[in-house]
């Protein structure tokens, strides 16, 4: 049974088409998206979240963008997935640009992980 993605996933979709194909998966009562088979972004709650890492949080705490963070056992827990700067919601090149940076700290972390098996 197929069901209806949320305005937001189709959205992103359709605006990240000239980075290429966009792969949704549901989970934990959201969706991961995934391009090049790595999770760039996230929607929770009718929202989407972008990867961040070291090199790229500082621009998204610049834009003026927030965390994800759900409740852990004793404390709010802070991923490492940040709201879609408000500029690049209502601009598609704007959008491209942080998508982009999105998706290149998906493959460092992807490559972080694969070098880190190899040593294993």
């Amino acid at each position: 049974m197929n069901k209806t993605l949320p305005s937001c996933v189709e959205e992103t979709i359709s605006l990240c088409l000239p980075l290429g194909e966009v792969r949704v998966k549901p989970m934990f009562g959201g969706h991961g998206l995934y391009f090049e088979d790595i999770m760039f972004a996230l929607e929770a709650f009718g929202s989407i979240y972008l990867k961040t890492d070291k090199k790229s949080e500082n621009l998204f705490i610049e834009a003026g963008s927030e965390p994800f963070t759900y409740e852990g056992k004793n404390k709010p827990i802070k991923m490492s997935y940040w709201l879609v700067p408000e500029a690049a919601q209502e601009d598609p090149e704007e959008f491209i640009h942080w998508a982009e940076l999105a998706i290149a700290a998906s493959k460092r972390a992807h490559a972080k992980k694969k070098s880190k098996k190899r040593t294993l």
